[in-house]
């Protein structure tokens, strides 16, 4: 294992701040910041900038209504900029009984802990690292803190979309997997929401022959499910059905909402036509459906483009003794928007976790820390690789 002067120093400074940075990690965690609260997630927006402490001197606040603040931080105003990428919004409402962490040992369990407090935690202490040992100042970094990944980036898709016409790369921090895997690709995915619609009626008021809403689109739930692995790498999942009034009233509307993901992004098309062909047909006498559209990533490919940047990272991690395996991920992030415009992208370089999306979810505390100095070292490596220091 070699590690050279700078690495030492990153590696030293970052192990002298890991209970500061497993403090932040938890304030942020204990701080609920579901999608749909805004005061929350700009709370921790205000937290996470509170450590940075103005070290990205540049900052423009994307303001929202209903949903938290974007902001972009950047060291300066170069064209092209290296983009690093995280959200501060989590699934978990205000009512769910996940709010706080708790430590065991080598885990800390919490909301968001990976997905993704810890990968915040580690893009701000990676470039507190790079301040205090003056590596910063001669790179051109560009933050983007967004608010609503988790519900597809509504509002901040038109950011991302504009911002990576600068990037030279761009890192993301959605958490590792649990053999310390960066992603390299990702599926694509689409949110929708199928309506049916029928009559309504008291039950009494006629025979067993209605047109019920629910039971029309129990039938679209049977034959759109049926499409799962109809394409190598394509899944769809009904996940919440809403409808009716009450058991003695014929529903006249019902609606299901829809998660579709591919591989292949030539897939998304031929997915839409076969759901579309699916709300042609109708099983009961007056009843229609229809889909909207709610969120969509494309599907993020391995690129050649991205291999000098898996050869660089791996090269870095033998340097600290870690090894960094690759995958494919069939989730989505939003490195999805960069990584399909073709700008060399990596994902994943978060801290190691599990049970995202649960009241089981949890990063290994001591990944924390070997992450941090794997991308602080990285962004060191790579800026001497493209001549941005000697």
């Amino acid at each position: 294992m070699i590690i050279n002067k700078t690495f030492e120093l990153i590696k030293s400074y970052i192990v002298k701040h890991a209970a500061e940075q497993l403090n932040f990690v938890t304030a942020i965690c204990n701080q609920n910041s579901y999608s749909y609260n805004k005061n929350g997630v700009d709370r921790v927006a205000e937290l996470t900038l509170n450590q940075l402490n103005n070290i990205l001197p540049i900052h423009e606040i994307v303001e929202q209504e209903n949903l938290g603040d974007h902001h972009v931080l950047r060291t300066s105003k170069e064209e092209k900029s290296i983009y690093l990428i995280g959200h501060m919004d989590t699934v978990f409402p205000a009512q769910h009984r996940f709010q706080s962490c708790s430590r065991n040992s080598d885990i800390l369990t919490g909301p968001g802990t990976g997905d993704m407090k810890g990968g915040l935690a580690v893009l701000v202490y990676a470039l507190k690292v790079l301040h205090e040992t003056g590596i910063l100042e001669s790179l051109p970094i560009s933050l983007i803190l967004n608010s609503d990944e988790e519900i597809g980036s509504k509002t901040s898709r038109a950011l991302f979309e504009k911002e990576r016409e600068r990037a030279r790369i761009c890192l993301v921090t959605e958490c590792a997997g649990l053999q310390n895997e960066i992603v390299i690709s990702r599926n694509g995915k689409l949110g929708a929401r199928l309506t049916s619609f029928g009559k309504a009626r008291h039950v009494g008021r006629g025979t067993h022959e209605k047109g019920s809403a629910i039971l029309e689109i129990a039938h679209k739930v049977i034959a759109l499910e049926s499409l799962n692995a109809s394409l190598p790498g394509v899944s769809l999942n009904i996940g919440k059905i809403e409808g009716g009034l009450g058991p003695a009233v014929v529903p006249d509307r019902a609606e299901c909402y829809l998660d579709i993901r591919w591989q292949d992004e030539s897939h998304q098309e031929i997915l839409l036509d076969k759901i579309n062909l699916e709300l042609t047909k109708f099983f009961q006498p007056g009843c229609y459906s229809e889909i909207e559209i709610l969120n969509e990533r494309p599907s993020m490919p391995y690129s050649g483009k991205n291999q000098g940047l898996i050869d660089l990272l791996q090269e870095t991690g033998k340097m600290l003794g870690q090894t960094i395996p690759t995958e494919h991920r069939r989730g989505t992030s939003d490195a999805n928007f960069f990584g399909s415009a073709g700008v060399p992208t990596l994902d994943g370089l978060g801290p190691i976790s599990d049970h995202d999306h649960t009241s089981d979810e949890y990063i290994l505390i001591s990944s924390l820390v070997e992450r941090t100095i794997l991308l602080g070292c990285f962004l060191y490596q790579y800026a001497k690789k493209v001549g941005m220091i000697s």
